[in-house]
């Protein structure tokens, strides 16, 4: 049984590499199952035996790939955290989109496909291999604790920061439009400032949820 899983890992692994290869030098649209089985030189029946259609392995995709940059995000904050006292969830927060938008300048390509296709149901279920496999809120939840403030609503307030990030990011890194990425940084930094600030709790609001 353990060479057959491992056999199908193999196979399920390749087709996941001719998705990936085939989808960011053609787009999704353009690219056939036929096409994705015979890159990973299996017959096209083979694919379905893992997955229902080009869009089920293109959600997969995009949810491991969005995983390894939070992956690589988190790990660099952990070990930032590992050498200060005070610990401020603004910075955090902002450390970690910095991280994110470095890891997008040095690979557009992934850029372009993930920003096209990260839903943010995708997005919420990324599971963290080396956290445990919790999800991305559970990492957001955990650097709330380092605040004395309280927010609330805060799926909705870190869902209007990953849209924010994805939707800027991508002309100005892929096509320098309409600023260079290290103009658009300080603005960006900014406006994530701003609403976390517009979910943060007041007094009477700590006051009534304590």
């Amino acid at each position: 049984m353990g060479k057959i899983e491992d056999k199908k890992k193999q196979k399920k692994e390749a087709l996941l590499v001719s998705a990936m290869q085939l989808f960011t030098e053609k787009g999704i649209a353009e690219t056939s199952i036929s096409e994705i089985a015979k890159n990973a030189k299996m017959a096209k029946g083979t694919f379905y035996l893992y997955y229902k259609d080009k869009y089920e392995i293109r959600d997969h995709l995009v949810a491991r790939k969005a995983n390894e940059i939070f992956e690589n995000a988190h790990h660099c904050l952990r070990e930032k955290l590992q050498k200060v006292t005070e610990k401020n969830v603004e910075d955090c927060i902002i450390y970690l989109v910095e991280n994110i938008i470095d890891q997008f300048k040095e690979s557009p390509v992934l850029l372009k496909f993930i920003a096209k296709n990260l839903s943010w149901g995708v997005f919420s279920n990324i599971r963290i291999r080396d956290l445990d496999n919790r999800n991305c809120m559970d990492v957001f939840d955990e650097l709330l604790q380092y605040s004395d403030k309280r927010y609330r609503q805060k799926e909705l307030m870190i869902y209007m920061i990953v849209e924010l990030l994805n939707a800027t990011c991508y002309n100005v890194i892929l096509y320098h439009m309409p600023v260079e990425i290290e103009r658009l940084k300080d603005d960006l930094i900014l406006a994530i400032q701003n609403i976390l600030k517009q979910f943060e709790c007041s007094e009477v609001e700590q006051l009534e949820s304590a």
